[in-house]
């Protein structure tokens, strides 16, 4: 018993001068530094606390300088983050980014058009499947979800530039162009294109197409162009260009322009009596040998008809410019052969 206590207290012993040993160990490897740490954070804060100390006696003293000192560092720091950024953001700029209104006031020009703009308008989509007209189905893709897909390719593309060369050839030879469309919020891209065709260009967009107004033309607008010749100013003497036009040509225009041919199918109608040619943007719903050059497109986006009358009244306004440079080539001939 006596030997087994001594051994236990010679362990207790050897642990406790083991544990002394460490501890001095760790003391001797613990040792303050002379010199203090270097905290980045702490060197930044008392940077910009230098710097705002120095801005503030700088405004204080010259505010001026201090203004255009603080637009050059703003500028720098533009400058900067756009070219940090410029390799992980985006590319476009309100000047490149798409907007709505860019249809209206933005058109594509004729040459320009692509397939692109008619799938970025919704052009290709259709009716469904049941309500297809059969005379329709050359003009279609396919069916998706029971729906029915336009070949904007080979039906809508090659459809709208034929139209194109059609306006800008009538409005060349002065002809007059009536652009139809009664459905609400069409009106601001109606009178976009009728301003972009000057006195050639006459619209439609109230509520509905009053019957007879190709027809019996001259019961129906007789009034309003004795409104507008009484409205004449009286210095001038002066009578409206489209007004005369029409007057001159028997209330009938050379071309009609339909947006929306299901509820305006007495206007084909009539302009297909008076012998006018028509132009619709056909949906699927709509036989296409209705009218005389058809544009295969969905009817019910406001998109395409904005697109559709900005590509055609550009392509109407080419043509104005063709016929003033004709004319003033002719005139400039006519005064020279005058002089020889």
């Amino acid at each position: 018993m006596p030997a087994r206590l001594t051994g236990l207290r010679a362990c207790v012993a050897r642990r406790a001068l083991s544990t002394s040993a460490r501890c001095a160990q760790a003391e001797v490897a613990f040792v303050i530094p002379e010199e203090p740490i270097d905290i980045p954070h702490a060197d930044a804060a008392a940077v910009d606390a230098a710097q705002e100390r120095l801005r503030v006696s700088e405004t204080v003293e010259d505010p001026a300088a201090a203004s255009s000192a603080h637009e050059r560092n703003v500028r720098r720091m533009r400058r900067t983050m756009l070219a940090d950024m410029s390799g992980i953001a985006s590319t476009q700029t309100r000047e490149t980014s798409f907007r709505p209104f860019k249809l209206r006031t933005q058109p594509t020009e004729p040459y320009a058009l692509t397939v692109s703009h008619l799938l970025a308008a919704t052009a290709q989509l259709g009716h469904n499947r049941a309500h297809v007209k059969q005379s329709y189905e050359p003009l279609l893709y396919g069916t998706r979800h029971g729906n029915a897909i336009i070949d904007v390719e080979r039906a809508t593309l090659p459809a709208l530039r034929r139209a194109t060369n059609v306006v800008r050839g009538i409005t060349e030879n002065d002809g007059i162009v009536l652009i139809v469309g009664t459905r609400p919020g069409l009106q601001s891209a109606i009178r976009s294109a009728v301003n972009r065709l000057g006195g050639n260009g006459f619209y439609v967009s109230t509520d509905r197409w009053i019957p007879g107004t190709l027809t019996n033309a001259q019961k129906l607008l007789l009034p309003a162009i004795q409104h507008a010749f009484s409205s004449i100013d009286a210095e001038t003497d002066k009578v409206p260009t489209n007004t005369t036009k029409l007057v001159t040509q028997m209330y009938r225009p050379d071309l009609l322009i339909v947006l929306n041919p299901v509820e305006n199918a007495h206007a084909i109608r009539e302009a297909t009596q008076c012998n006018v040619p028509t132009m619709a943007i056909v949906d699927t719903d709509v036989d296409p040998r209705s009218v005389t050059y058809a544009i295969p497109a969905n009817d019910d986006s406001p998109r395409v008809a904005e697109l559709v009358l900005g590509v055609l009244s550009t392509a109407g306004a080419d043509g104005l410019r063709r016929r003033r440079a004709a004319l003033d080539a002719w005139e400039k001939a006519q005064r020279h052969s005058r002089r020889s």
